[in-house]
């Protein structure tokens, strides 16, 4: 179970990003950077080296979430979900990411959907597997949100999507068309997009984007916000409506550094 919201602005764009696991599965590292051939990479990851959420140098944001109304499983053995965004994570253009996902061992992989946001290109594309066959989709430059839902996917679909209607519908941050920086168009900052991932409606539950079940939750918020000159990944372990610190990597074409929300 996921959320994945996608919001342009000015100068570049927000990703963000609620993990939904059972609560008993081990906890996750928060991000790290990562020296790849061609290009830094930050990510979280499992202690096993999987990853769901990358962003690299090049401005090029991957991220994955289970696709849960395919029920199959694969015939001959299963690989770790985990392993495509590793593998992926150093490429710069959608050809190049659009080739590379082909090359995957698909057919050892469970049913998920693959985000792309390449910043250069101004594109947002998602990768479909469903264990016969890889789709494509080719989305607008625009506001989108993804989700996903081992518990009722449909449902959580259609209860998570009027969530995000209302949102818009309220319009964006009180003052925020005086600002320029990180808002988009309509008025949508990164603490309206924050707002909206800590977010307990219709009520605190299976199908709030802050998801609360008595085996599963949210369990980790990433955010990513691209602009011209930087990279940034800010990682909160636990849900987003915790109290807890977050920890954030900014990475530069030029240096590298770490600091604390």
């Amino acid at each position: 179970m996921c959320t994945v919201s996608f919001l342009p602005n000015r100068h570049g764009f927000y990703l963000a990003m609620n993990r939904d696991e059972k609560r008993d599965r081990f906890a996750a590292l928060p991000p790290e950077i990562v020296e790849f051939e061609n290009h830094r990479v930050l990510f979280p990851r499992e202690p096993t080296g999987g990853t769901w959420i990358s962003a690299n140098d090049a401005g090029v944001c991957l991220a994955l979430i289970n696709w849960h109304r395919i029920k199959r499983e694969p015939n001959n053995g299963v690989r770790s979900r985990g392993e495509v965004i590793r593998k992926l994570a150093g490429i710069s253009t959608s050809d190049e990411i659009s080739t590379a996902v082909k090359k995957l061992p698909l057919r050892k992989l469970r049913p998920f959907r693959l985000i792309a946001i390449v910043s250069a290109e101004n594109r947002v594309i998602e990768w479909r597997w469903n264990l016969n066959r890889l789709s494509v989709r080719k989305h607008s430059w625009e506001s989108r949100h993804w989700f996903s839902s081992s518990f009722d996917e449909p449902r959580a679909e259609v209860e998570r999507a009027k969530v995000c209607a209302s949102f818009v519908a309220g319009g964006g941050d009180p003052g925020s068309a005086r600002v320029r920086t990180g808002v988009n168009a309509a008025g949508y900052s990164l603490k309206w997009l924050r707002r909206l991932h800590r977010s307990h409606e219709p009520e605190r539950g299976p199908f709030s984007i802050c998801m609360h079940r008595p085996t599963n939750a949210t369990v980790s918020y990433t955010e990513v916000a691209v602009s011209g000159r930087s990279v940034v990944m800010c990682y909160k372990d636990g849900p987003p409506c915790s109290r807890r610190s977050a920890t954030t990597k900014i990475c530069k074409l030029s240096r590298v550094r770490t600091t604390n929300r």
